[in-house]
């Protein structure tokens, strides 16, 4: 889920593209993944915090990928996040359950909050990197054993950059 929230935006091929350019196309995609009930209306200042978090997201990526922290981009990342919606539910045999009062904006990004820091507690969150590449932040799931992955694929983004350090190098001399 947050792999695909993130991955929302990408610049591949540099022009930028964004499943979230309206309102209405965040609402579908929440909908889409039952974290909004279908035909909820959001706002600008909705999407403008779903975006927020989003970033915030893509800039703790980063950092699990060796870059620096963006204090700006986090501090906007918890501002968007506070805010009512979720409620636990825990047994004895199962483990613990997030559950919304309602399928609304805020509860859809308290999940998406709630699923980040369950990873974070678990270990998991680590693994989860935005690619270093050029021009790219594409979200990728790191299975390396020693967690040493850099790039979304190889054949894409880590050629793009061997090919770009080897021209340095050539030119270098």
């Amino acid at each position: 889920m947050v792999q695909a929230f993130v991955n929302s935006r990408w610049d591949l091929e540099r022009d930028l593209q964004d499943q979230f350019t309206t309102p209405a196309s965040l609402a579908a995609w929440l909908a889409e993944r039952a974290l909004l009930e279908p035909g909820t209306r959001l706002t600008q200042a909705q999407l403008t915090r779903a975006l927020n978090v989003r970033e915030g997201l893509r800039a703790m990526l980063f950092v699990n990928n060796g870059a620096a922290p963006d204090p700006d981009a986090i501090e906007r990342l918890n501002k968007a996040l506070v805010g009512r919606g979720l409620f636990a539910q825990l047994g004895p045999d199962t483990a613990p359950d997030f559950n919304a009062l309602r399928r609304d904006f805020n509860s859809a990004l308290a999940l998406i909050g709630t699923i980040v820091a369950l990873a974070q507690v678990e270990g998991r969150w680590a693994r989860l990197k935005a690619c270093r590449g050029h021009h790219c932040g594409w979200t990728f799931y790191d299975h390396s054993r020693n967690q040493a992955g850099s790039w979304c694929a190889m054949s894409v983004c880590g050629s793009r950059e061997k090919a770009r350090a080897y021209r340095m190098r050539k030119r270098s001399r």
